[in-house]
């Protein structure tokens, strides 16, 4: 017998197929409990809610690999920008990078790119928007004080979009550099590039070590 959380995971991932390939006006809840093999067409509204929340948490799944919060990280006080820096991005990385790849991922987070929805705007509101707050809480300790908004919000989106690109260019990255020097891009392994390439350009490389022991 299967359990309710096998069955939710069952459709979430139907949902994602089906979305990604026919987006959500298309989409029909009959055909996503059909590939999850769900017979009760009202256990979308059971576990979801609704057709649209269900999309919402497809769209989370396809931006960063599952629906599980991030939380933003909080550091004891005295902690140096340098390792909040390092350990944000580990964290934002390891979340958004990681082994959850699938090729409805990258179809649904291109149909969201082109056309954004109300899937998106909750992506950003409830997981992008908080880290890209706290990002430029640390950028701030870290940059010269009479520094301009302008540049803590461009350093920020710097960032993140490095972490992005990987997300959401594999196929893309794996043709210019060769699958088997690809396969070694772990989450683990682009953290540690792009907080030593980051903290170098916010003008901490002289902390990196001790940041990277931490």
């Amino acid at each position: 017998m299967n359990s309710p959380d096998d069955t939710r995971s069952r459709l979430l991932e139907s949902a994602g197929q089906v979305f990604a390939d026919k987006g959500f006006e298309t989409a029909t809840v009959r055909e996503i409990c059909r590939g999850a093999e769900v017979h009760n067409i009202a256990a979308i509204n059971y576990y979801f809610g609704d057709k649209e929340n269900l999309y919402q948490q497809a769209v989370r799944v396809a931006f960063k690999g599952s629906v599980e919060p991030m939380e933003v990280p909080q550091w004891p006080e005295g902690t140096s920008p340098a390792v909040k820096l390092r350990q944000f991005i580990r964290g934002f990385a390891t979340e958004l990078i990681g082994d959850q790849r699938k090729p409805w991922h990258f179809q649904l987070m291109s149909r969201e790119l082109a056309q954004p929805t109300s899937g998106c705007v909750a992506f950003v509101r409830d997981f992008a928007r908080p880290h890209f707050e706290a990002l430029k809480s640390i950028l701030r300790e870290a940059l010269p004080e009479d520094v301009s908004g302008e540049r803590v919000n461009l350093t920020a989106l710097s960032i993140i979009g490095q972490v992005i690109h990987h997300r959401c260019a594999r196929t893309i990255i794996v043709q210019m550099v060769g699958d088997e020097e690809a396969r070694g891009y772990t989450a683990e392994r682009l953290a540690e590039h792009i907080a030593d390439f980051s903290l170098a350009a916010v003008g901490l490389a002289g902390a990196n070590e001790s940041a990277k022991r931490r």
